[in-house]
Protein backbone atom coordinates (compact mmCIF):
# COMPACT_ATOMS: atom_id res chain seq x y z
CA UNK A 1 0.00 0.00 0.00
CA UNK A 2 1.36 3.45 -1.12
CA UNK A 3 1.25 6.14 1.97
CA UNK A 4 0.67 9.95 0.50
CA UNK A 5 3.98 11.02 1.75
CA UNK A 6 5.19 8.07 -1.13
CA UNK A 7 2.90 9.25 -3.78
CA UNK A 8 3.85 12.77 -3.83
CA UNK A 9 7.11 11.86 -3.62
CA UNK A 10 6.84 9.65 -6.97
CA UNK A 11 4.44 12.70 -8.03
CA UNK A 12 7.56 14.60 -7.76
CA UNK A 13 10.10 12.43 -9.33
CA UNK A 14 10.15 13.47 -12.88
CA UNK A 15 12.03 9.56 -14.24
CA UNK A 16 8.02 7.98 -12.45
CA UNK A 17 5.86 10.43 -14.28
CA UNK A 18 3.40 8.66 -16.58
CA UNK A 19 2.64 9.98 -19.45
CA UNK A 20 -0.92 10.39 -20.39
CA UNK A 21 -2.41 11.90 -23.82
CA UNK A 22 -2.97 15.68 -23.05
CA UNK A 23 -6.76 15.48 -24.18
CA UNK A 24 -8.21 13.43 -21.54
CA UNK A 25 -10.56 15.20 -20.16
CA UNK A 26 -11.77 16.84 -23.36
CA UNK A 27 -14.08 14.46 -23.97
CA UNK A 28 -16.01 15.37 -20.30
CA UNK A 29 -15.64 19.00 -20.94
CA UNK A 30 -17.51 19.21 -24.51
CA UNK A 31 -20.27 16.82 -22.70
CA UNK A 32 -20.79 18.55 -20.24
CA UNK A 33 -20.71 22.03 -22.37
CA UNK A 34 -23.64 19.74 -24.65
CA UNK A 35 -25.12 18.80 -21.65
CA UNK A 36 -26.10 22.60 -21.18
CA UNK A 37 -26.65 23.48 -24.55
CA UNK A 38 -29.36 20.67 -24.65
CA UNK A 39 -30.93 21.71 -21.33
CA UNK A 40 -31.09 25.31 -22.42
CA UNK A 41 -32.75 24.74 -25.68
CA UNK A 42 -35.24 22.23 -24.05
CA UNK A 43 -35.93 25.62 -21.49
CA UNK A 44 -36.29 27.53 -24.20
CA UNK A 45 -38.53 25.33 -26.49
CA UNK A 46 -40.90 24.28 -23.09
CA UNK A 47 -41.25 27.88 -22.86
CA UNK A 48 -42.55 28.60 -26.54
CA UNK A 49 -44.87 25.88 -26.15
CA UNK A 50 -46.27 27.12 -22.89
CA UNK A 51 -46.71 30.50 -24.49
CA UNK A 52 -48.15 29.73 -27.55
CA UNK A 53 -51.05 27.91 -25.58
CA UNK A 54 -51.31 30.31 -22.94
CA UNK A 55 -52.30 32.50 -26.19
CA UNK A 56 -54.42 30.14 -27.39
CA UNK A 57 -56.27 30.55 -23.84
CA UNK A 58 -56.16 34.21 -23.56
CA UNK A 59 -57.64 34.60 -27.44
CA UNK A 60 -60.87 31.47 -26.12
CA UNK A 61 -61.46 33.44 -22.90
CA UNK A 62 -61.28 37.38 -24.69
CA UNK A 63 -64.04 35.74 -27.49
CA UNK A 64 -66.32 34.32 -24.80
CA UNK A 65 -65.93 36.74 -22.44
CA UNK A 66 -67.16 39.04 -25.46
CA UNK A 67 -69.87 36.98 -27.02
CA UNK A 68 -71.39 37.06 -22.94
CA UNK A 69 -71.37 40.61 -23.35
CA UNK A 70 -72.35 40.78 -26.80
CA UNK A 71 -75.59 38.92 -25.50
CA UNK A 72 -76.54 41.11 -23.07
CA UNK A 73 -74.54 39.26 -19.91
CA UNK A 74 -73.19 40.88 -17.08
CA UNK A 75 -69.66 41.44 -16.70
CA UNK A 76 -69.51 39.23 -13.63
CA UNK A 77 -70.82 36.48 -16.03
CA UNK A 78 -68.57 37.46 -18.84
CA UNK A 79 -65.15 37.86 -15.81
CA UNK A 80 -66.26 34.06 -15.09
CA UNK A 81 -66.52 32.43 -18.51
CA UNK A 82 -62.81 33.86 -18.80
CA UNK A 83 -61.74 32.57 -15.66
CA UNK A 84 -63.66 29.07 -16.34
CA UNK A 85 -61.52 28.69 -20.04
CA UNK A 86 -58.22 30.68 -19.30
CA UNK A 87 -57.96 29.91 -15.54
CA UNK A 88 -57.80 32.65 -12.55
CA UNK A 89 -54.35 33.82 -13.60
CA UNK A 90 -56.13 36.01 -16.12
CA UNK A 91 -56.78 39.84 -15.85
CA UNK A 92 -59.87 40.95 -17.81
CA UNK A 93 -60.50 44.40 -18.85
CA UNK A 94 -63.79 45.61 -19.71
CA UNK A 95 -64.76 49.03 -21.01
CA UNK A 96 -68.29 49.39 -22.27
CA UNK A 97 -69.21 52.51 -24.53
CA UNK A 98 -71.88 53.16 -25.95
CA UNK A 99 -74.06 50.01 -28.26
CA UNK A 100 -69.63 48.74 -28.28
CA UNK A 101 -67.64 46.53 -25.52
CA UNK A 102 -64.36 46.25 -25.42
CA UNK A 103 -62.66 42.99 -23.77
CA UNK A 104 -58.68 43.04 -22.86
CA UNK A 105 -57.23 40.12 -21.15
CA UNK A 106 -53.58 39.63 -20.32
CA UNK A 107 -52.32 36.11 -18.98
CA UNK A 108 -48.88 35.21 -17.41
CA UNK A 109 -47.07 33.03 -19.25
CA UNK A 110 -46.03 29.87 -17.19
CA UNK A 111 -42.68 27.95 -18.04
CA UNK A 112 -38.87 27.59 -17.41
CA UNK A 113 -37.96 30.97 -18.60
CA UNK A 114 -41.26 32.79 -19.18
CA UNK A 115 -40.86 34.17 -15.26
CA UNK A 116 -37.45 35.46 -15.96
CA UNK A 117 -38.67 36.86 -19.17
CA UNK A 118 -41.70 38.86 -17.77
CA UNK A 119 -43.53 36.72 -20.76
CA UNK A 120 -47.48 37.62 -20.91
CA UNK A 121 -49.61 36.30 -23.01
CA UNK A 122 -52.52 39.39 -24.41
CA UNK A 123 -55.68 39.81 -26.54
CA UNK A 124 -58.56 42.21 -26.91
CA UNK A 125 -61.86 41.84 -28.67
CA UNK A 126 -64.62 44.37 -29.67
CA UNK A 127 -68.47 43.77 -29.83
CA UNK A 128 -71.40 45.36 -30.27
CA UNK A 129 -73.81 45.04 -27.93
CA UNK A 130 -77.59 43.68 -28.58
CA UNK A 131 -78.52 46.49 -26.02
CA UNK A 132 -77.44 49.24 -24.48
CA UNK A 133 -76.32 49.03 -21.14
Amino acid sequence: MVTGTEAAERAADPKRRVRTCGSGGAVTAELAVGILVVVGLLGVLLTALSAGISQLKVEEAVRGAARELARGESREIADSVARRIAGDGIALTVDVEGSRANVTARLPVSGPLAAAGGLVAQASASVRLETAP
